[in-house]
This record gives structure tokens, C-alpha cells and sequence, in this order.
């Protein structure tokens, strides 16, 4: 199923019932999402985000809150009215701005991702990210990638895809979305307030959103909220089959 901005945001439609949206996470694409055995009962929405995948590249004003409304206008174009959002790490930073826009947005789901701003150091870091890449983008991929993983060494397969399929990516695109990612809005206060509609599923060991941090920001609230052992920040591909009955769980309430 193609839309008028298909050119824009790439993506694909599978299975009927109800929509739900996958947002994938910073250097991924709408691929990282065939890990999981998703339900038939579901209808199935991935898209690649600007300046990954298929998509149109990023540009110097991405912010998170531009990335939903391109998602947002494609919805609108393949007349998706109500639906559930699944976002990884930065996908659940633009689900956010997604589900602030549009009261069309019924659930969230946070998988290994967060919803307050960069700390300054976080900000610097994501800084350094963007120089990094347009020098040397290749020592980048190969040291972070793995690291995302709690034992990337019984995942070496998916590793390597991955670090393949991120060297497709320009260094512009990737150093663009890395200072987007730093300029985000700080999402604690809509996250409190609407708690039944959100689902955050942390990895244990996850390096890049640390439990630790979660369950400070989450002290004194009653979230949805699911930590996973054994995993790090790629859940999905650690703990696919855990990860996709929370997932669906979740959207069949």
C-alpha cells in the first residue's frame, strides 16, 4: 500500500485490524521490526524515519516533533484515524511527540526508550556523535552497535547485519538526527499524566536508557511498566518472543 508521501516516508502495510504503528530506533529502519512474530490480528504499519532506511534524508531543522508530523500527514493519507504506537529508543521519542499531536493515538509503547530530555552531558555526547561520524562513521557503527547488546557475542549475526545496513546511512543523516535527539522536549509531565495509555518495557541491562534512571523518573507513579532480564537495549532481538506477547497484550486490552 503506497501513499501520496510515500516518497517522503517510506513504509509498508500488512494484515488487517486494528493499526498499530512501528517507529524504529536512531541508526535502524523499519526492518528491525521482522524480529518480532507479530499477530495477524493486527494491522501493521512500519516506517522508516528521515534520514533512515528509504526515507527522505534528515535535514538541519529534524527535530522529533517535524518526524511526527510526517507521520502523522502519512497516517492521514492512508486514512489511519485510531491507532496503537510501538516505538524503539528514538521511535518512542517521536511516538511522544505523535501521541501530543493526535488524540488519534490510543496507546504508546515505549520499548527501551524514555521520555525526559538529554542530561548536559547527554547533549554533549550526542555533539561529539555528529563530529564523530562525518570523520570516521565506521569506528562509530563498530563501537557503539555492539554495546547495545548484552552479549553481543551470541548475536554476531545480527550485529554484523546491523553494522551493514547503518553504513548505508550518510554521515549527514546520522549526525543530523544525533543533534535532533539532544534538542527534544522534556516528556515527563505527559508521560504522568496519561499513564494508562503508555506501556515502557526496559531492558534490565540496558546501557543506553539505564533502569537505574527509569525507575528514578517513574518514583511515586503507578506506570504499565516491564523490566526484562537478560537484555539490554535490543529487545527485540534478545527476547523477541517475551517482547512481542507484552506488545500484544497490551494492544488487546
Amino acid at each position: 500500500m503506497n501513499s501520496k508521501n510515500q516518497d517522503i516516508l517510506f513504509h509498508r502495510v500488512s494484515g488487517t485490524g486494528h493499526p498499530v504503528v512501528f517507529l524504529h530506533g536512531f541508526l535502524e529502519s523499519s526492518t528491525m521490526w521482522d524480529f518480532l512474530d507479530l499477530p495477524e490480528s493486527i494491522q501493521k504499519i512500519v516506517i522508516d524515519l528521515p534520514g533512515h532506511g528509504a526515507s527522505v534524508d534528515a535535514t538541519e531543522e529534524s527535530t522529533m516533533k517535524s518526524m511526527a508530523k510526517l507521520v502523522l500527514e502519512l497516517l492521514k493519507n492512508i486514512e489511519v484515524t485510531e491507532y496503537t504506537i510501538v516505538g524503539h529508543s528514538m521511535g518512542g521519542y517521536v511516538g511522544l511527540e505523535l501521541m501530543k499531536l493526535d488524540e488519534g493515538c490510543a496507546k504508546l509503547v515505549l520499548l527501551n526508550s524514555n521520555f525526559w530530555k538529554d542530561s548536559p552531558d547527554k547533549v554533549e555526547n550526542r555533539k561529539r556523535v555528529a563530529n564523530v561520524v562525518r570523520t570516521n562513521k565506521s569506528y562509530f557503527l563498530y563501537e557503539t552497535i555492539p554495546n547495545l547488546f548484552l552479549n553481543p557475542d551470541n548475536f554476531d549475526v545480527e550485529v554484523k547485519g546491523l553494522i551493514d545496513a547503518s553504513k548505508k546511512m550518510k554521515s549527514e543523516n546520522i549526525s543530523r538526527v544525533s543533534i535532533a535527539m539532544s534538542k527534544r522536549d522534556d516528556n515527563q509531565q505527559f508521560v504522568a499524566d496519561h499513564l494508562e495509555k503508555i506501556l515502557i518495557i526496559q531492558g534490565a541491562e540496558d546501557l543506553a536508557v539505564p533502569k537505574n534512571e527509569m525507575d528514578k523518573k517513574l518514583r511515586g507513579l503507578t506506570p504499565n511498566y516491564v523490566v526484562l532480564k537478560n537484555t539490554g537495549h535490543m529487545t527485540h532481538i534478545e527476547l523477541p518472543v517475551k517482547t512481542t506477547a507484552l506488545i500484544a497484550s497490551f494492544i488487546s486490552r
